[in-house]
């Protein structure tokens, strides 16, 4: 009899073997590395006769649908890591989030090579431009990158982000859309507040709805639009109550898991597909609270991560984990906190639509003012019972970079609490390696905080 396991595990890697064209090469070899990791990691914990769980689903699916996308004849549109894509299904499109592609290759170093080669050809280095984006450029170079039908971006959170979406459009001439992100406030509440800022980024988004309809002939369909936003609105409410349920001690989930909330709002936010993900992180913790049961086992120190992972290393968390019994409580990209919103009228919808992208991870805190950032640290640092806080900053990062001392003092100050800033590329492994941010950490974790 064949295994629950191996009955999802056999069924993608069937899906595996399907002609993909020869753009979706790279999209295919991360797929298949992406269902083995997943199967290992089902071992692992011994659910190796249980199915896929919502979330490895979501995110293994949505390889498949972009790939199919092009054969179906569906329009493809990219989109940066720090917007949400619901905007894209209400009109009928295939999202494919840039990142996932440049920086999904990172934990397999397939993507040292496509930099290697963007700096052959001129196109920046790693300490002036973001290798979050610059593998694109290197992968379109070799004819290995997909090419969207069309691409949208935003001013923030930094020029280098801005500056290579721009690159692979004069590369490409793809049809593309920008929207300018404001640097004030839009709640009222904040020091900072600025009452044009809503309506400024509305006006936007209506705007970009034209030049979609424009583009894909088509008008939005207000119905599937609303629905859309009740989907949203859904999965933010499950995110919130995940994030609440993580100020309990000991925390509730493994230091990874608030990443997969992320990773499903800018996936597939606006889907039933990410109702179900969110829905399943929140369960799990919601019952890890209530039998007393802690991500990690014999947690002694909570982390503070207010930056990215380090992305080429896969293993950091589990062995901060395994070795420290240390939980990192969501980095800068997990903590969605985009609450749910009135979205009974289209008015609404936009509305929505636009706070959405104002709070979303890493605008919100690392747009505006420094006192943005400081203060998003600080409240976590209370809410969460933090013992450090760990920032690994990459010189090419240039807002957060400069942020980063300050904020640390403001943090030792107002809270006591070490903070640890080290330099490194968290996509690429040749600039610190995986040894050293290690032993970094371990003589922070060691000498400091225990």
């Amino acid at each position: 009899m064949i295994k629950i396991e191996e009955d999802w595990y056999k069924n993608y890697k069937k899906i595996a073997r399907e002609k993909w064209g020869s753009e979706f090469t790279l999209w295919k070899a991360m797929f298949r590395g992406f269902i083995d990791m997943m199967r290992e990691e089902a071992i692992k914990q011994g659910k190796e006769n249980e199915p896929i769980n919502p979330f490895s689903k979501m995110l293994l699916d949505v390889f498949i649908d972009v790939a199919r996308a092009r054969k179906k004849g569906k329009q493809i549109i990219m989109y940066p890591f720090n917007y949400g894509p619901e905007l894209f299904h209400a009109m009928n499109l295939e999202p494919l989030m840039q990142e996932m592609f440049s920086v999904g290759l990172a934990p397999f170093h397939i993507n040292e090579h496509y930099l290697d080669i963007t700096n052959e050809i001129g196109y920046g280095d790693n300490p002036t431009l973001c290798n979050a984006q610059r593998p694109l450029i290197g992968s379109y170079i070799e004819k290995a990158a997909p090419i969207p039908d069309l691409l949208f971006f935003l001013s923030t959170p930094c020029n280098s982000l801005a500056t290579t979406y721009q690159v692979f459009q004069h590369l490409t001439g793809v049809p593309t859309y920008t929207i300018d992100i404001p640097y004030w406030s839009h709640s009222p509440d904040s020091t900072f507040y600025d009452e044009k800022t809503l309506e400024y980024v509305i006006k936007q988004l209506k705007k970009l709805v034209v030049w979609l309809e424009n583009q894909t002939h088509q008008k939005l369909d207000e119905e599937k639009f609303k629905q859309t936003m009740v989907w949203l609105n859904q999965a933010r409410a499950n995110v919130l109550e995940f994030n609440e349920l993580l100020r309990a001690v000991p925390c509730p989930a493994r230091s990874i898991e608030g990443f997969g909330n992320y990773l499903a709002m800018v996936l597939r936010g606006g889907t039933k597909a990410a109702v179900e993900a969110t829905k399943w992180l929140r369960d799990n913790a919601a019952s890890n609270v209530k039998n007393k049961i802690g991500g990690v086992p014999d947690e002694k120190i909570r982390i503070a991560w207010p930056y990215t992972h380090v992305f080429f290393d896969n293993e950091l968390l589990p062995w901060l984990e395994e070795n420290f019994n240390a939980v990192v409580i969501m980095d800068i990209l997990g903590y969605y906190h985009v609450p749910p919103h009135d979205t009974s009228t289209i008015e609404k919808c936009f509305e929505s639509l636009a706070k959405g992208t104002l709070d979303f991870s890493m605008i919100g805190t690392c747009r505006g003012p420094i006192e943005f950032y400081i203060d998003y640290v600080i409240r976590f640092v209370k809410d969460y019972k933090i013992d450090c806080v760990i920032m690994p900053m990459q010189f090419a990062c240039k807002h957060a970079y400069a942020m980063a001392r300050i904020t640390s003092e403001e943090v030792r100050n107002q809270t006591g609490i070490p903070t640890m800033i080290f330099g490194c590329d968290p996509y690429d492994s040749r600039e610190v390696s995986s040894e050293e941010i290690r032993g970094k950490i371990a003589d922070f974790l060691t000498e400091i905080v225990l």
